[in-house]
């Protein structure tokens, strides 16, 4: 396997497989700060890019960004790891907490966050009626897979085969290092069969999804389209005069298309804003059925029965499914829900907005993938 590796990639000036030498355990290795170490691995990046065709521009495209993706690398390196831990110890909560109480809690969730997650909680939806479990389990081997490759890069990062103090990462070219981290990542999948199967079952999904939620969200692109072509013309006719003078005359060719991109922006957000307010009286009340249940079942769960038949219009014995106890829950919590949205218009108060960052970032993810995908396949139909 060995020969494979070094007749594939080609052999470095030191050994890049990681059981060959093991770190020292008396002598500390030093490494170069960590935006050094970003830049030599986009340096790495774009050398094996102009290697395999050096008539590509992905390289200089590489090293003209590289202190912004520097920057963003860095930041990944830090806030990564705590998203992380902080949603490895919600899921411990959600494994350990009781059922009835978890339905509650989304419940509650989802009457006050319901429109600020649509395409989110649709996706969620579309990805469980095709088979939860099944993705669930992909997701499981592709992250334990990237934990393997994880933890043999760091192993490798602190090999010191010549003794010299110094990590034989930071000693070696660019595009030796490129080949060394493939060759360590290659090693440490021990099931690539396996991999592929998961990685190719989540792609298709992901594209099954995507084109339920185009199908689902196709009148909220329709609806843009339509604001677009009603106010666009007349818009730019009298915005247009006043734009091209304050650009000036180097920049006037750049105001028409300018203002077709704002007019067109602001029409995608004030119909996605419309979608919201449409997706949160339905997760209101969704969320609002969730509460009822979850609250009749616990009293059931718990033996509270005699206190609840107390309660006016409760008859006994007491049973969720003839009571109207649950409705006299579900409307009060959804219409609470619903306005609360509508009052903070759909944000997330703090700390909510930094714990669920990553799912706000998917959430316009998906509205872009929705919306533009969405238009480009009925402007190719209409030709």
């Amino acid at each position: 396997m060995g020969d494979f590796f070094k007749s594939t990639f080609g052999a470095s000036s030191k050994e890049p497989l990681i059981g060959n030498e093991a770190p020292s355990r008396e002598k500390t290795v030093k490494r170069v700060p960590a935006s050094e170490r970003m830049k030599r691995t986009l340096e790495a990046a774009a050398a094996t890019v102009e290697s395999k065709d050096p008539d590509s521009q992905i390289g200089t495209c590489l090293r003209a960004t590289a202190p912004i993706l520097t920057l963003v690398m860095q930041g990944l390196a830090i806030v990564g790891p705590l998203y992380v831990k902080v949603y490895k110890y919600c899921y411990d909560l959600y494994i350990a907490a009781p059922k009835l109480t978890l339905k509650i809690v989304f419940g509650l969730a989802l009457c006050g966050f319901g429109g600020t997650f649509t395409a989110s909680i649709a996706a969620i939806e579309a990805f469980r009626q095709m088979g939860g479990a099944t993705v669930f389990e992909s997701v499981s081997v592709v992250w334990g897979e990237l934990m393997e490759v994880k933890k043999a890069n760091d192993a490798d990062d602190k090999v010191d085969a010549d003794k010299d103090g110094i990590a034989d990462v930071d000693q070696i070219p660019p595009h030796e290092l490129a080949t060394r981290k493939i060759t360590v990542a290659m090693t440490a999948v021990k099931q690539p069969a396996k991999l592929q199967e998961a990685t190719v079952a989540l792609w298709a999904a992901y594209i099954a999804v995507l084109a339920t939620l185009r199908l689902q969200f196709a009148r909220t692109t329709a609806m843009a389209m339509g604001i677009i072509e009603v106010v666009e013309y007349p818009i730019i006719r009298v915005l247009a005069p006043p734009f091209t003078s304050l650009l000036g005359p180097k920049l006037q060719h750049w105001s028409e298309t300018l203002l077709d991109s704002g007019i067109k922006l602001i029409a995608i957000i004030f119909a996605w804003y419309l979608q919201m307010i449409i997706s949160a009286f339905y997760s209101a009340l969704r969320g609002g059925r969730m509460v009822a249940d979850g609250l009749c079942d616990l009293v059931v769960e718990q033996g509270w029965q005699e206190y609840v038949e107390k309660l006016p219009g409760v008859a006994a014995p007491f049973d969720p499914d003839t009571t109207y106890l649950d409705e006299a829950i579900l409307y009060p919590v959804a219409a609470l829900g619903f306005s609360y949205q509508l009052l903070v218009g759909f944000t997330l108060p703090f700390p909510l907005n930094l714990l669920l960052l990553p799912l706000t970032i998917v959430e316009w993810i998906l509205r872009w993938q929705i919306t533009f995908t969405g238009s480009a396949d009925v402007a190719g139909a209409g030709r």
